[in-house]
This record gives C-alpha cells, sequence and structure tokens, in this order.
C-alpha cells in the first residue's frame, strides 16, 4: 500500500478513522470491515493526465494564435495611436504664425491706403507687407465674445507666392488653438472668387471636402467677412491680386 494514500478506514464500533493497512481498530480493537475502505478514484488522475496533454499540444501549435483577435487588437491600437497623434496636433502653433510686436509701428496704414486705392479712378498698384495687414487686423476684426469656455483671440493672414492663408486664434479653456484656410484668388470675368486649398486646425490637416460639410471653413471666415463685407463687394475694382512672400500686391482697373 502506498505510504501516500490518505483514505481513512473507520470503525463501525467507536466510528475512529484508523490507517488503511489495519486489520483491527487502534482505539477499541474491534475487527475493521474492509469493505468500507473508500475507493480509489482511477479516473482522476487519467482526467488530469488528459487536461495536461491537451495544454501542451496547444502550446506547442504553431497556428495557436487567433489571428482575428490579434488583427482587432491591432488596428484598435492603431486607432489609439491616430488620436493620440491627431490630439497633439491640433494643439500646436502653425509654423508661419509670429507674435505681433506691438511695440512696432507698421509702414503703411492699410485701412486708410485701400480705401483711397478704391476711389481713385486711374489704375493704382498697392502692396502690403504681412505685417502691416496683421496689425491692421489686429485692431478691427475682434471676433464674439464666445461661449462654454471659447474666447476669440485674433485673426491674422500669411501670404506666399500664389497662396493667402487666413487664419483664427481661439483661447479654449486656457489653451490656444488655430483655425487656418489657404486659399489662392481666382479671376472670374469682373469679380474674383476665393478657392480653398487646404485646411488646418493646429497642424492637423483636413480634407477640404470635410472641413466645407462641417462647416469649418465659414467659421474661420466669418470673423473675417463681417468686418470686410463691403470690401469684398468691390473686389470687382480689382485687375490683379498677387500674393507674394511676405506680401500681397494689387492693381486696380482704370474707371471711366
Amino acid at each position: 500500500m502506498s505510504q501516500n494514500d490518505s483514505r481513512k478506514l473507520t470503525c463501525t464500533a467507536c466510528q475512529h478513522e484508523n490507517e488503511v493497512e489495519r486489520v483491527y481498530c487502534h482505539n477499541c480493537g474491534e475487527k475493521l470491515d474492509r469493505s468500507l475502505l473508500p475507493k480509489i478514484d482511477i479516473t482522476k488522475p487519467s482526467e488530469d493526465k488528459a487536461k495536461n496533454a491537451r495544454q501542451v499540444k496547444k502550446m506547442m501549435n504553431p497556428n495557436r494564435f487567433n489571428w482575428k483577435a490579434n488583427l482587432k487588437t491591432f488596428v484598435l491600437m492603431e486607432v489609439f495611436a491616430a488620436l493620440v497623434a491627431a490630439g497633439y496636433l491640433i494643439t500646436q502653433t502653425p509654423i508661419f504664425v509670429q507674435p505681433l510686436a506691438k511695440d512696432k509701428l507698421p509702414q503703411n496704414e492699410v485701412g486708410d491706403m485701400w480705401s483711397e486705392m478704391l476711389r481713385q479712378r486711374p489704375v493704382v498698384a498697392l502692396t502690403f507687407s504681412e505685417f502691416d495687414v496683421n496689425y491692421y487686423l489686429a485692431k478691427v476684426v475682434k471676433g464674439n465674445a464666445g461661449s462654454m469656455g471659447i474666447k476669440f483671440e485674433r485673426a491674422f493672414a500669411h501670404f506666399e507666392p500664389g497662396t493667402v492663408t487666413v487664419a483664427v486664434q481661439r483661447n479654449v479653456w486656457g489653451l490656444s488653438l488655430y483655425n487656418t484656410a489657404a486659399f489662392h484668388p481666382v479671376p472670374d470675368g469682373l469679380k474674383w472668387t476665393a478657392r480653398m486649398d487646404r485646411f488646418a486646425i493646429g497642424r492637423l490637416t483636413i480634407p477640404t471636402g470635410l472641413a466645407k460639410l462641417l462647416g469649418l471653413d465659414s467659421a474661420t471666415l466669418g470673423a473675417f467677412s463681417q468686418v470686410f463685407k463691403k470690401d469684398i463687394e468691390q473686389l470687382g475694382r480689382l485687375e490683379k491680386v498677387a500674393p507674394g512672400e511676405g506680401s500681397i500686391s494689387f492693381t486696380t482697373r482704370p474707371q471711366q
């Protein structure tokens, strides 16, 4: 009999539990009825052995990985990483944004010179620097007070060859966010239209179609269109609109 046998043989006379190898009760001496000895469970070791074999087979199986579950995990990780990257880019200041130097004065008074140019009948050509334009915009474009912790801070423009970028800076719960829309002016008969080439929030580029669908372009241009409504109506007076590197030039049509 195995020394590891933990079964007990109970005496029917005194109920004393005896070791399995005893013939007589260690307590009262009564002969023990060995037919009452609990049977050995011979199925459990075989079940454990089968279970262990299944576990080993599963570990050794090269195809044990669930490709569907792994693919789902991979996709979720990629989506999460994309959201984190997008959130980071949204909070970044566009490269071309420069703080307005309040102690520096413009070389040209944009508002007065613009109005005078449109009053003249002969051909007039003017060029404004980016600083002069933004100095003027800081004075005249104030925006709305906003709500839900969103506060308008400033509107400004950036000029590159053939492209005008207008931008609005807002303070959202203490964080400065920028909406920028890049256009290039297109002549349309006696009028001018602007075709949007690029839209971005911070440094995150948004497809122009999606920006229009969500009305983001209108939200950005709204601050400008309200202030310059009359000026926009007079763009037909212009023969040429030429954005350059850090400046923009206008040439009027001669009037009879």
